[in-house]
């Protein structure tokens, strides 16, 4: 066991240390983009927030599973595609009009990640593969069509939404698998998906009704894995962020409540806390025999996650002191902090194996 730990490469050399380290510095820094002269800070925050931030960890996310899927590395070490990623950000925040750094910088590595899935022929795995190529396709768009940055946190909520709804259900039926429970009849993945679609694309009360619909439909997937185990408990709670979310959505369709408030609604109480659950597999104690176990700093911070959102939005409503901005931003970034100072001392260490879950046990390496 000691002999295949030692084996395995340094964490700061693989797409969950190094892509989520550079997701969570993004993340602590986003609130304070606002302090720095900028030609346009509402554009800057929106492509760190969009892209610095969740887009890198996508990256992170999809890259780590490509590697489960295909068993191919990627064409380039995730070291210097995070580099790439690091430098597309920085140069984005000095020439914020330009294409050249999307172009130079991010898409070398949207076209890699896919790649080895296509040498896999892995044909049911293209779609996902290809969302970081759809997000340098996204934030091209943005830089010629700023009016419309609104759109983009609900494009990226639906991924939430999607993805999610592909690998929550599947660490919770690996986890009743575990307990010798059978499995669970939840309502499929397409249902959940056609009544978002309906919800977001359909105005008045038919569109409110099938808003609240995906919500229940998030619930249900979300309330039986809160008792499987802390990490899954976890890993819920992050994926029912979406519900705030979408609730979000109707109260500013209904002009109950302002924009902003859907805006960062989606991008600080559904997208955060479902970035940082994910995430915080990585560095969780694994105990021999055990599920994954979160640590304090990893539920502080998804504690603190929620509190900034609330103070977010708190902040846009009619009436409220402009001190909840400042607690907003102080609680977010406190948060990724305490993220990451589980991760940063992990990325000198060898990379656990499996990444983001506990070993199961028949595959388990002997002792």
């Amino acid at each position: 066991m000691k002999d295949a730990v030692k084996s395995r490469l340094l964490l700061i050399f693989h797409p969950a240390g190094v892509f989520f380290a550079l997701a969570a510095f993004t993340a602590a820094a986003l609130p304070w983009l606002w302090l720095l002269s900028l030609e346009d800070p509402r554009l800057a925050h929106a492509r760190l927030g969009l892209f610095g931030f969740a887009g890198t960890a996508i990256c992170g996310y999809v890259l780590t599973a490509q590697k489960a899927w295909t068993g191919r590395q990627p064409p380039m070490p995730a070291l210097f595609m995070a580099a790439l990623a690091l430098g597309a950000r920085l140069t984005s925040l000095g020439f914020p009009r330009d294409l050249w750094p999307l172009m130079l910088l991010s898409l070398p590595v949207a076209l890699m990640i896919p790649w080895p899935v296509f040498q896999a022929r892995r044909w049911d795995k293209v779609p996902l593969a290809m969302v970081p190529l759809m997000l340098v396709a996204a934030e091209a768009w943005l830089l010629d069509r700023p009016d419309l940055a609104g759109l983009l946190p609900v494009a990226i909520a639906t991924l939430v939404f999607i993805i999610g709804g592909r690998f929550v259900p599947s660490f919770v039926t690996e986890a009743r698998r575990r307990r010798g429970l059978g499995a669970l009849e939840r309502p499929p993945l397409w249902l959940g998906s056609a009544l978002l679609g309906a919800g977001l694309l359909q105005e008045g009360i038919l569109g409110t009704l099938a808003l609240i619909a995906a919500m229940l439909w998030v619930v249900v997937h979300s309330l039986d894995g809160l008792r499987l185990g802390q990490a899954n408990r976890m890993l819920c709670l992050g994926y029912a962020g979406l519900v705030p979310g979408v609730l979000a959505i109707a109260a500013a369709r209904s002009g109950m409540v302002p924009q902003l408030v859907e805006l960062h609604g989606l991008t600080m109480a559904t997208i955060g806390p479902m970035i940082l659950a994910v995430a915080a597999r990585v560095t969780m104690r694994r105990p021999a025999g055990a599920e994954l176990q979160p640590r304090r700093r990893h539920w502080g911070g998804l504690g603190l996650v929620f509190c900034a959102a609330v103070a977010r939005v708190l902040a846009e409503l009619p009436g409220q002191t402009p001190l909840w901005l400042t607690v907003a931003g102080i609680g977010w970034s406190a948060a990724w902090m305490l993220f990451l100072t589980a991760h940063l001392p992990a990325l000198l260490k060898p990379a656990p194996f499996p990444v983001l879950s506990a070993m199961r046990y028949e595959a388990r390496e002997p002792s």
